[in-house]
């Protein structure tokens, strides 16, 4: 291919088109693709991301850097492709991930076979993950991000291969990433008031199990769980918090949350930068660099002064 066939992404775009990538799922990409040669001398992952979404093919980006998990929170949310961190000889783990999101934007299409063209993008997304009651929650993790206006039908018709593939981006990059509707390990933990060790346990487990997150990307070695089905559970047992229920039922000596910053107070809230849980007295939220609906979402104190540029403070 000469380089005067036109842009990266119009010749990116047409290899995508052509045979045995015409049937492509995913594409997977290096961060680093400034050393490419041949025609390609020079190329980006924003080029790469330009043709993909043209033919709302998902993208995943990995980094090879040492430092990929500070990079990992540094992400916009609303960056329109996947970033996958990738660790020298973990190449099985990268090839699991990839799956996962590939299987993840496959169910999003296959559902919106079937979705009614008349609703919005918060409520569709909230039929497809089976809960149209969180509608308005998962409206609160689109505000400011244009780009889901995209997904509007047309004469009453979804375009779902677009469709899937900017819901895809909206779940992976806000909604799952950043605790609020659904909570990471850790975050739920620090939400029930118990300590990690605690949580993780196989009995405490069974316990809030109906609260595990199983829609599109569920991961069992990372997995979700629903906040409000977190609550509903403490609410049927009549119970304060996560912390009462474990030890009337499992552990008398179960251990509580511990925050980051002070431990002798409770947590209740997760810092995406430490990746730590975190008390209301000893962090900060609502700040412009995450999504609104990311409620459990907060910066611990000690992280403020050496970030608070990057996120907006």
């Amino acid at each position: 291919m000469s380089p005067k066939d036109g842009t990266y992404e119009s010749r990116l775009e047409k290899l995508l088109q052509k045979a045995p990538l015409s049937n492509a799922t995913l594409v997977l990409a290096d961060q680093d693709l400034s050393k490419s040669g041949g025609s390609f001398a020079g190329l980006s992952v924003n080029a790469v991301a330009a043709a993909s979404t043209r033919l709302s093919i998902p993208l995943c980006s990995y980094s090879r850097q040492s430092t990929a998990s500070d990079y990992e929170w540094r992400r916009r949310w609303e960056e329109a492709y996947i970033t996958l961190k990738f660790q020298p000889g973990r190449l099985a783990e990268l090839a699991r991930r990839a799956l996962i999101i590939a299987r993840g934007f496959a169910t999003i299409r296959a559902a919106l076979e079937k979705a009614p063209a008349d609703k919005t993008p918060s409520r569709l997304l909230a039929t497809i993950l089976g809960r149209p009651d969180s509608a308005d929650k998962l409206a609160q993790y689109g505000m400011g991000d244009q780009s889901r206006l995209t997904i509007v039908p047309k004469e009453g018709n979804w375009d779902n291969r677009r469709a899937s593939l900017f819901l895809g981006y909206w779940l992976w990059n806000s909604i799952l990433r950043y605790p609020g509707l659904l909570a990471n390990e850790v975050a739920a933990a620090s939400h029930l008031n118990l300590g990690i060790k605690v949580f993780k346990g196989p009995q405490v487990q069974a316990l809030f199990q109906k609260a595990v997150y199983r829609g599109p990307f569920a991961d069992r070695q990372d997995p979700r769980w629903w906040r409000t089905a977190l609550d509903e559970i403490l609410g049927a047992a009549d119970v304060a918090d996560g912390l009462e229920l474990v030890r009337a039922r499992v552990d008398k000596r179960a251990k509580r949350s511990s925050c980051s910053v002070e431990p002798a107070d409770s947590a209740g809230y997760y810092c995406p930068i430490l990746e730590h849980p975190v008390s209301l007295k000893s962090s900060r939220g609502s700040l412009p660099w995450f999504p609104r609906g990311a409620d459990l979402t907060r910066v611990c104190s000690t992280c403020l002064d050496s970030y608070g540029p990057w996120l907006g403070v």
